[in-house]
């Protein structure tokens, strides 16, 4: 009878499993530190006078707001091994970073198309401003064409299942391995049993 309780007591909880307050509230909040930044880069574009440099603020958003929301599940596992649980194995520590990376792609998604409802002329005045930053650069007609038709393209036909397709595992994955990286860190270690 001893050795079954000890079984009992030696494996995880049910409460192990309940991760979702944890990649809901971390994904949550990184999604919107991801889209204040990402709108504040987008109106520093529009307000700028074209350069005709290759590094525009448009495109070092996409670089902060990454490493920004690439945190989210290493974050999201500190928060389940401080609230939940502190024995968190590998994979686990994955699956959570996982979901936050999805949670935190869906959630900027919606944000976004909440943001085109406030300033419906807002994609239209960044493509502007971008057309003119490349207008600007000394290069061959032809290639400038072809980036101005890439550029405008990709920024006025980003729909939300765009977003969704291209974010879920591009975020995902990044926060899985920032996932990972958590249980390294903030994971109580098993003691060996000789």
């Amino acid at each position: 009878m001893e050795h079954s309780d000890s079984l009992y007591r030696d494996q995880p909880s049910s409460e192990d499993d309940n991760y979702w307050p944890s990649v809901l509230l971390v994904g949550g909040i990184f999604a919107f530190v991801g889209f204040i930044i990402n709108i504040a880069f987008g109106y520093i574009q529009i307000g700028s006078e074209p350069t005709g440099s290759m590094f525009s603020p448009l495109m070092l958003s996409g670089v902060v707001v990454c490493l920004a929301t690439c945190v989210g599940g290493l974050i999201a596992v500190w928060h389940f091994t401080k609230d939940v649980s502190p024995h968190l194995k590998l994979g686990k520590g994955a699956l959570i970073g996982f979901f936050t990376g999805a949670i935190i792609a869906v959630f900027s998604a919606v944000l976004n198309e909440l943001w085109l409802m406030v300033d419906p002329d807002y994609t239209q005045k960044l493509v502007e401003s971008v057309v003119a930053n490349i207008e600007a650069m000394d290069l061959p007609a032809d290639t400038r064409d072809q980036m101005i038709d890439q550029m405008a393209a990709g920024l006025q036909d980003s729909t939300f299942i765009q977003q969704l397709f291209l974010g879920i595992p591009v975020t995902g994955l990044l926060n899985l391995l920032t996932g990972m990286l958590g249980v390294k860190l903030f994971a109580a270690k098993e003691e060996e049993v000789f």
